[in-house]
């Protein structure tokens, strides 16, 4: 039987060789194709490419095969020509023809991407374009006076003018807080003010008191989505595994009451091994489909209790006294 490293590989292998037009990754990779490898959609999306990237650091982690870098080089320079807003900065969502407004998602994914990337291959410039992402952040993503992070911006990224259903998304809060974190710690930034801004917005106005997290927050609570998918679940417990290692007295609290409800929710259901992607207010699954793509948040966040368990481990076993992760 083929081992989890092996199909990965090969999995990514037949991404790169089947997205791809004549195998040019210079050309950027399609968003779709049928069960038969025909092209479905050829639109180029920024988000697709993040992950993309993100996989082949991935993959070299696993590897180490320097020939990775080849296709880094490749997906990166279409990239810059023709999903970078030059005028701007930032990214347009797609390519050809993208929105009007644009996305603080793929913007976030690619500085993920960026950093697993500096990990893979620190001497490369990575770091560098990555930060350029985190300025982005904090000279126009970042909403100063409500410590938000909307979901759609102006041309200019300034925030559009709050109306109904302008909204933010405490997944993504997290999402951001745990990624800043990533990046002072590879690049000796400190950018605690605006992890801390950003975790207490998602954690006063975005859970309920049994730990679920909501869809969406809007700007008038009233026009809230009252519904709960997994990933934020999973996004808020890699942030709060970090604000507790960073010595937030609270985070233990808030990291208990997300896996509880990450475990009573959302796990072993609708077969065993298996996950529901979202609920209604009462905890009832309101989707028949078990989405792929949660694996990735399922695993990022059971990597991360799972390093910082084995960390407090060590440590205790220096100090001479037990000491766990509330798991």
């Amino acid at each position: 039987m083929k081992g989890g490293g092996e199909r990965a590989l090969e999995a990514l292998n037949s991404l790169l060789n089947r997205y791809s037009e004549d195998r040019d990754l210079r050309k950027g990779l399609a968003f779709s194709i049928s069960h038969s490898g025909n092209i479905i959609s050829p639109v180029r999306d920024s988000y697709t490419h993040a992950f993309v990237l993100f996989a082949l650091a991935s993959a070299f982690r696993l590897t180490g095969d320097q020939k990775l870098f080849d296709a880094v080089q490749a997906i990166t320079a279409f990239i810059d020509d023709r999903l970078t807003d030059e005028w701007a900065g930032g990214l347009f969502d797609c390519y050809p023809n993208p929105r009007a407004a644009r996305l603080q998602n793929p913007v976030m994914h690619m500085l993920e991407a960026f950093l697993a990337l500096h990990e893979a291959w620190p001497d490369r410039g990575f770091l560098d374009r990555a930060g350029t992402i985190v300025h982005l952040f904090r000279e126009r993503l970042f909403q100063p006076e409500s410590g938000i992070i909307v979901e759609r911006y102006q041309r200019d990224w300034t925030a559009a003018p709050a109306v109904p259903g302008t909204y933010f998304e405490p997944g993504h809060q997290f999402e951001w807080a745990w990624l800043l974190r990533w990046y002072d710690i590879v690049s000796g930034t400190d950018h605690e003010l605006f992890e801390d801004r950003l975790w207490l917005a998602a954690c006063e106005r975005g859970m309920t008191p049994d730990g679920l997290c909501m869809d969406e927050v809007a700007i008038d609570s009233r026009l809230s989505k009252r519904t709960h998918r997994l990933w934020p679940h999973t996004e808020g417990i890699k942030a709060a595994v970090g604000r507790r290692e960073r010595g937030d007295a609270g985070a233990g609290a808030v990291l208990t009451r997300l896996l509880g409800a990450l475990n009573s929710n959302f796990l072993g259901r609708p077969f065993p091994g298996g996950w529901t992607d979202r609920v209604d207010p009462h905890g009832n699954s309101i989707v028949d489909m078990v989405p792929a793509s949660t694996l990735y948040h399922l695993y990022s966040a059971f990597k991360e209790t799972s390093r910082a368990a084995r960390k407090e481990c060590c440590s205790s076993l220096d100090r001479g006294r037990p000491q766990t992760l509330p798991l």
